[in-house]
């Protein structure tokens, strides 16, 4: 068989096997980046069109990893419009950057064998079974599918490609042994430091303030002191979920629907089958003859079928259902089990199948999908009855606009009045932007307050919505210098005692430098702690990243450094010495890993950088 997949995709077997591979991308988030949809492009790349549909999918897979890695923190995130588009515009700058390295892939000439394609099968998770290949639950898996092996056999030559590009930036050719080391011996490099700290309590406590201090602070910083402002708001909350709880199902709708939707309660019939492949029509004959003399079909593969991958299962092929048979086989019309076809011509061989075995079509019995109907109906009803109150709700609301009564009474739901708020900190509830922007920026208030009138239905992600009327205003204030004094007083000490103790750490720097510390630090009163060792790593301590950036002692001599510490301290900083990290060869081996991978990650950036560059992208409509 031919390395290239492109003439790989003749053959029956991998087109069987493309087949499997969708699935994989499919269910593991490639497949969404690889599937082709409407005309209606988000971009097109050198020409190369991303659909609306491939970013959609993109989105949504964007918004699984995050949403996995934030956990309850994703709601926020989620309830923001602004928040959402930008993880759209990633979506879209990660299919740009996919689209742009499929096509430099190409301009390289890269290929992919079928054997890698084969050992991929082997290796995929979601066909394996306590970590090894399970032909079973690979046909199943299938039987649930289908996919047009065509269509995708480009699109995983294009993903083993690209893998062998990301590699190409990682070997050891780019990395010397003493570059490794210097590396290790960096990261594993030992600090010894004392420190000495400015108390910034002490000095503040020393402080003292006078009236017209505060009030020219004041003066000088009153914008600092403007109350935003703030509304209290009525509200009705409406959602789909609240509905569910509300609809039942009879028998009568559940049997109509199974019967309407046998299709999707059935499993469809599905044959077996082996195959011997021969790279001649006399040698195909040959065995036909064979067989019919009653020769053992499995020997007869192990002998003569030149392809490798069926014959290391005997020939098998597998369990195919009719709508993902190639056509090679359904020429073979074979209808009986144990059945054998005659020479069958392909593109480039001549193939002989037998029909293993059978199973017939499967239709699951109404009882055993009853709940699963019950739950499909349920929540179509919840949607329906969701948007039909939403109707209910935004007429009540406009017909009686003195208060939300009516719209209470009409929807079964009880009004929520909150405390007040700002536009920054609106209640958890209703916390999302179109809320945000109908309260503050709509016709619910204006210069002279409220205006009395409701909202019309707001509707925000999650299958929820809105009915709002602000009841009472503040408008934004600079608050008054006796509110603030207190404040302010503090703002003041600070202030003072910052720049005090920064003059003061100053004088000290400067005269550790020139020899002259001790009398310095008795004049202040403080001394340095015992000497610590410092490592770069494994550490919880703010002052690491500082005493790493610090020059390298000469002669014995310490250097100093001043910084603040998480509470505004100042920390004089001594470093006394410093110790090269000695990495075993074990270490070794795992930096020359690391070491590689920030190379090659600097190397595939600067060339996704250069092909975005010279790229012609022009964005679509980001729906």
């Amino acid at each position: 068989m031919m390395d290239n997949l492109r003439t790989a995709a003749n053959s029956l077997v991998l087109k069987i096997v493309f087949v499997i591979i969708i699935l994989s991308f499919v269910l593991t988030g490639v497949g969404s980046y690889l599937i082709s949809g409407s005309s209606n492009h988000a971009a097109k790349v050198n020409g190369t069109a991303i659909s609306q549909v491939q970013l959609q999918q993109a989105f949504q897979q964007e918004k699984q990893v995050l949403q996995e890695r934030l956990g309850d923190q994703f709601a926020e995130i989620a309830s923001s419009e602004q928040g959402m588009q930008m993880l759209r515009r990633q979506a879209l700058e990660r299919l740009v950057g996919v689209t742009l390295l499929n096509q430099y892939s190409n301009q390289l000439g890269l290929t992919a064998s079928d054997n890698q394609i084969k050992q991929d099968i082997y290796n995929m998770p979601i066909f394996q079974t306590d970590g090894h290949f399970d032909s079973e639950k690979y046909r199943t898996i299938l039987s649930q599918h289908n996919v047009n092996a065509d269509d995708l056999a480009q699109e995983i030559r294009q993903n083993l490609i690209n893998r062998q590009l990301s590699k190409m930036y990682m070997t050891d050719e780019f990395v010397l042994p003493e570059e490794v080391k210097s590396y290790a011996q960096l990261l594993l490099q030992q600090r010894e430091v004392k420190t000495a700290t400015l108390s910034l309590a002490d000095y503040q406590s020393k402080q003292t303030i006078t009236d017209k201090e505060l009030q020219d602070y004041y003066n000088t910083h009153q914008n600092s002191f403007i109350s935003p402002e703030q509304v209290q708001v009525s509200y009705i909350k409406l959602d789909a979920a609240s509905q569910r709880e509300n609809v039942a199902v009879k028998d009568e709708e559940l049997k109509n629907y199974y019967e309407q939707n046998i299709a999707n309660f059935t499993e469809p019939a599905q044959k077996h089958y082996s195959m011997i492949q021969l790279p001649t029509e006399k040698e195909a004959d040959s065995v036909v003859k064979s067989l019919a003399g009653g020769a053992d079909f499995k020997q007869l593969v192990a002998e003569k079928s030149t392809d490798k991958f069926s014959a290391a299962n005997h020939g098998a092929l597998g369990w195919m259902e009719a709508t993902s048979t190639p056509s090679e086989i359904i020429a073979a019309n074979l209808t009986k089990k144990g059945q054998i076809s005659a020479v069958i011509k392909s593109a480039t061989n001549y193939i002989i199948f037998r029909l293993d075995d059978i199973k017939p079509e499967v239709v699951k019995p109404f009882q055993s999908v009853k709940t699963e109907i019950a739950n499909i109906l349920k929540n179509e009803k919840a949607i329906n009855a969701f948007y039909s109150l939403q109707q209910t709700a935004s007429r009540a609301a406009m017909d009686d606009n003195e208060s939300l009564t009516a719209a209470e009474k009409a929807t079964g739901i009880k009004a929520v009045t909150t405390g007040w708020f700002s536009r920054n900190n609106l209640p958890e509830e209703i916390r999302f932007d179109k809320v945000a922007d109908t309260i503050f920026n709509g016709n619910l208030v204006d210069k002279n307050g409220p205006t009395g009138i409701n909202s019309d239905v707001i509707n925000v992600d999650g299958d929820r919505a809105f009915v709002i009327r602000v009841e009472k205003y503040k408008p934004q204030v600079t608050q008054p210098f006796d509110e603030v004094k207190k404040n302010v007083a503090e703002l003041v000490k600070h202030n003072k005692a910052t720049k005090e103790m920064e003059a003061e750490g100053n004088k000290l720097l400067t005269a550790l430098k020139q020899g002259a510390g001790e009398a310095a630090l008795a004049k202040l009163g403080i001394n340095f702690a015992e000497a610590k060792i410092i490592e770069r790593f494994g550490q919880n301590d703010a002052l690491v990243e500082p005493i790493f950036q610090m020059p390298i002692p000469k002669e014995k001599t310490p250097t100093y450094f001043s910084t603040k510490d998480a509470k505004d301290n100042l920390v004089i900083i001594q470093l006394l010495k410093v110790n090269q990290g000695q990495p075993t060869d074990e270490e070794l081996k795992v930096f020359s890993q690391r070491y590689k991978m920030i190379l090659g990650n600097v190397m595939m950036e600067s060339l996704m950088l250069n092909l975005r560059d010279s790229a012609k992208v022009d964005l679509g409509r980001i729906e």
